[in-house]
């Protein structure tokens, strides 16, 4: 079926408002966590389930969903994903208990993990090949311009209104997308291949990962000796083996193994895993610090960390521009540089003071956005044909594999600097949260010695 160019417009801003959807409700949701523990009277464990099980689902079945598009028609299968979003998003909405929202955050996760990819893909296929570089643009934008504006977003909703409006507002703009793409797209079955999909594989790794994530959030608790917590991480090792071999022999499967016979996406897979994790854990963090600990409403807590969104949405660009002119391994250095010194400032610099938490931050969100936009380009840098593809969706998992992690890891720490605090005045507070992020420079002063593991700027170009 061949689209007039209004109709290619439209199905592109229905595609645009499907990554939106997405990334809004991968960062609006942290500001108003403070508020969700409070409205539903639950422990910190449980409010970090309510991240984990939309990541988890997320990260282990964005692509053998992807692939149902093939078999189903991707444009079908994207109203699916938006129906599902939709869905998701009424009953958290409406949730007034944990298991209702754990529900709606685990509806959601099936039409994020659908819509994501299905809407880079239809919105790229639907223009010409010498038109794409503008999609690819406005696409990227829109990824970006929505997870830098959640946080502030969120603060506003939640401040103005209630925490239960930060997936309502979700509601009339899947509305809109879902009018869009029936009016601009296809519904015929576009394509009737006989793709195999790797369920074993996608189940193993989210059961794994719910596993690992359990030992890590309830260790404290049942004690790190228990058999309980020695259980879980048994049962996710050997479901890890599980999945490797799986993946070995299938036909078709989740992730190619053979990526990691591939030392720039090695490379690029663990640093962009690790900044995902010390991102994640300032954004988790700081909300409910400056909410709860320094009394400031969700709306003053936005603002503080807005420069920090703005500049992970400015740097993410520039590093990707950036990469012919500094080079592989100083775009690396530099954004873990940056990591390490926001780490730094956060645990040494004056916690009352905006403007200390500000510029903590904002060095923070510098150090993620260098990583965070070139690091799809150097994982890619020396592959072609199908691993080029698959490396995109395995570093989106890697991603969401470090926000797991960063959840569970950091909510389990302040979990346990809380319950050991003998004196609970807001100073003692505060240092249980910011002592957090000394333990971990140590480890980012180490982690910059994974910046040589990339090229120099010589031999990327020469590799071009």
């Amino acid at each position: 079926m061949i689209l007039t160019r209004r109709k290619k417009v439209t199905a592109t801003i229905a595609m645009c408002l499907g990554i939106f959807l997405v990334m809004l409700d991968t960062t609006i949701m942290n500001i108003a966590l403070p508020a969700i523990q409070q409205g539903l009277k639950i422990s910190t464990s449980q409010l970090s389930w309510t991240l984990n099980v939309y990541t988890i689902i997320f990260a282990s079945f964005t692509i053998p969903l992807s692939r149902l598009g093939d078999i189903f028609g991707r444009n079908r299968l994207y109203l699916l994903g938006l129906l599902f979003f939709g869905l998701g998003s009424v009953v958290a909405g409406i949730a007034t208990n944990f298991t209702l929202l754990i529900a709606g955050r685990l509806i959601s996760s099936i039409g994020a993990a659908i819509l994501l990819p299905l809407a880079n893909t239809i919105g790229i296929s639907t223009w010409k090949v010498d038109q794409r570089f503008k999609v690819v643009a406005v696409l990227g934008l829109t990824q970006g311009g929505a997870a830098a504006i959640g946080p502030t977003l969120g603060g506003l909703v939640t401040d103005s209104l209630n925490w239960h409006w930060i997936f309502l507002i979700n509601i009339p703009i899947v509305i809109l997308a879902m009018i869009l793409s029936l009016t601009s797209l296809s519904m015929e079955k576009q394509t009737y291949k006989n793709i195999k999909i790797d369920w074993l594989g996608s189940i193993t790794s989210m059961l794994s990962l719910f596993f690992l994530t359990l030992g890590i959030i309830k260790g404290r608790v049942w004690q790190w000796a228990d058999v309980k917590t020695i259980t879980c991480f048994t049962v996710s090792i050997a479901l890890l083996i599980l999945f490797v071999l799986t993946e070995k022999h299938t036909a078709s499967p989740m992730v190619n193994l053979k990526l990691f016979q591939v030392r720039p996406f090695v490379s690029s897979a663990i640093v962009g895993l690790l900044a995902q994790f010390f991102y994640i854990g300032v954004i988790v963090m700081m909300p409910t610090f400056f909410t709860r600990i320094q009394g400031k409403t969700e709306l003053q807590a936005a603002l503080i960390l807005l420069p920090m969104s703005i500049a992970v949405f400015c740097f993410g660009g520039l590093g990707s521009l950036l990469i012919n002119k500094l080079g592989p391994r100083m775009i690396v250095f530099s954004g873990l540089i940056f990591l390490t010194l926001s780490y730094y400032l956060l645990s040494n610099l004056n916690p009352d003071k905006i403007f200390n938490m500000s510029l903590a931050t904002f060095v923070c969100g510098i150090g993620f956005g260098i990583i965070s936009g070139p690091v799809n380009v150097l994982a890619a840098s020396e592959l072609e044909g199908g691993l080029l593809t698959a490396s995109q969706s395995v570093i989106t998992v890697f991603r969401q594999i470090g926000s797991v992690l960063g959840v569970a890891i950091f909510m389990s720490m302040l979990n346990s600097n809380l319950q050991n605090l003998k004196i609970r005045t807001p100073q003692h507070l505060a240092i249980s949260y910011l002592n957090i992020y000394k333990f971990w420079i140590p480890f980012l002063i180490v982690s910059l010695l994974l910046s040589f593991s990339f090229v120099k700027k010589s031999q990327y170009l020469k590799n071009k």
